[in-house]
C-alpha cells in the first residue's frame, strides 16, 4: 500500500465509484440472504480495481465457504466472527455501533482492509434507499 493515506482515500473512492452498481447488486443478493452485513475489501489480496473482473457478483451462494475478511472482497453477515472482530474495530477507532440496526438502515458498509491485523481500515457506505449513490467516510 502507499504511504499517502490521501491517496488511499481517493483509490478506495474510485474503486467505490467505478463498480458501487455491482458491489450494490452483489450487497442486496446477499442480503436476502443472510441480512444485515458488512462488505470488506481486503486490499492486500485484491489484485484488480474492477468487481466485474472477480465474477462476484455470479460466482458467490450460500453454499459456499464461511465468509471471511481472507477474501479478496467478501460479504460478512452479522452473525459471523469477522463481523464482531470488525464490529469491535470500528467501535474503537470510530466510536460507531455497526451492530446497531438502526444506523445503517438502506446503507451498507464496506470496509477496505489495508494491513493483516485489521489495524488500518476506512469505512464507506452505499445508500440503498434510492437510486442516488452515497459515499462517506
Amino acid at each position: 500500500m502507499t504511504n499517502n493515506p490521501s491517496i488511499d482515500k481517493r483509490q478506495n473512492k474510485n474503486f467505490i465509484v467505478n463498480n458501487q452498481l455491482l458491489l450494490k447488486q452483489y450487497a442486496l443478493k446477499n442480503h436476502e440472504i443472510f441480512g444485515q452485513c458488512v462488505i470488506v475489501v481486503n486490499l492486500l489480496l485484491l489484485e484488480t480495481n474492477s468487481v466485474n473482473e472477480l465474477g462476484l457478483i455470479y460466482n458467490s451462494s450460500p453454499e459456499q465457504s464461511e465468509p471471511t475478511v481472507h477474501q479478496p472482497i467478501s460479504y460478512i453477515p452479522k452473525q459471523n466472527f469477522w463481523f464482531k472482530m470488525i464490529g469491535l474495530k470500528i467501535q474503537k477507532k470510530y466510536q460507531i455501533d455497526i451492530q446497531a440496526k438502526n444506523n445503517f438502515d438502506n446503507k451498507f458498509l464496506i470496509i477496505f482492509i489495508k494491513d493483516a491485523s485489521i489495524e488500518h481500515f476506512s469505512i464507506y457506505s452505499i445508500k440503498v434507499a434510492n437510486s442516488k449513490q452515497t459515499l462517506n467516510n
